[in-house]
């Protein structure tokens, strides 16, 4: 980025909503689905990983990091850091939407009711806001105008620069370098789409997740994982994997499909891990089941 005080920027794809025909889909290929257990009420919101060990939020869990321990027949949240906020607040709940790791194992959290990315120590001991809020920067270039659709993912990209997620209608993309003073921001907006969604659904991006300079956005709606490809001007989707079919499944998809429900996405060389936020919802089979689920995936060989 260059140095200046602020930057504001918006880009908007001119795609069309239209299927992802021109380009190869890549189905993925489930290994597990693990039903989610853990504190009353857990809801899921974000995924990382950190020395082959899962880690993730819960936006109803305002002052704890959960490790993800997984099991043969389910996955179960073990309070991993409960942490205490330095300076008062105005919200009346956080709601933790995402979550990433540094190379030390600090946790950079996205709030979605504060606008702002708060950093907890690994240890759990420092925990202090890292930047200002990013409300009125998005709303200058028409992000963050449905309630409920505000900033959802968070994935580090390089010393203190994040990339962070506005969820939908419209969606978008902020990128945020914290190493400088003030703080370099810039917003860009994404009206349209290259997937065709189910009716009544609209884009969205739910979860980020950043590997060898290599960022992947997972769309909720669409049940895809895609990368984004920056070309200097703006981002640009790419190279589609595909989980529709998995959380279609009679066995897995929940009685409410209207907005889907995927929220957290992260990798190792091996595998893709998705993590359902379901909000208590039951699966269709399972009608006393309302666990979310965390889905293992297979990584496509090409992706390496």
């Amino acid at each position: 980025m260059k140095q200046f005080t602020i930057v504001l920027a918006v880009s908007i794809i001119l795609f069309g909503n239209v299927a992802v025909a021109a380009e190869v889909i890549i189905p993925l290929k489930l290994i597990k689905a693990l039903p989610v257990e853990g504190p009353e009420n857990n809801q899921p919101s974000g995924l990382t990983i950190f020395n082959n060990t899962l880690f993730t939020v819960s936006d109803k869990h305002d002052d704890t990091i959960f490790q993800i321990q997984l099991m043969d027949d389910k996955a179960i949240l073990l309070p991993h850091i409960k942490f205490k906020l330095s300076e008062p607040i105005t919200e009346k709940d956080l709601d933790f939407e995402g979550i990433t790791t540094d190379d030390e194992g600090n946790f950079y959290l996205i709030s979605e009711k504060g606008f702002r990315i708060l950093r907890v120590s690994a240890n759990g001991e420092e925990v202090s806001w890292v930047t200002p809020s990013l409300k009125p920067i998005g709303e200058e270039k028409g992000l963050f105008q449905a309630r409920g659709g505000y900033i959802e993912g968070i994935a580090l990209v390089g010393k203190n620069q994040f990339v962070v997620c506005a969820e939908r209608q419209p969606r978008g993309i902020l990128e945020i370098d914290i190493g400088t003073t003030p703080h370099q921001i810039r917003a860009f907006k994404y009206d349209k789409t290259k997937v065709k969604l189910p009716e009544g659904r609209d884009a969205d991006f739910t979860g980020l997740f950043s590997e060898d300079k290599t960022l992947y956005a997972l769309q909720r709606s669409g049940s895809v994982i895609c990368k984004l490809i920056h070309n200097g001007q703006e981002f640009e989707e790419k190279d589609f994997w595909s989980f529709e079919a998995i959380v279609n499944s009679e066995q897995l998809r929940y009685s409410d499909t209207r907005f889907g429900n995927a929220e957290g996405l992260c990798m190792d060389k091996d595998r893709v891990f998705v993590i359902l936020d379901n909000n208590d919802d039951f699966r269709y089979a399972h009608p006393n089941d309302r666990r979310p689920l965390l889905l293992i995936m297979e990584r496509p060989l090409s992706s390496n």
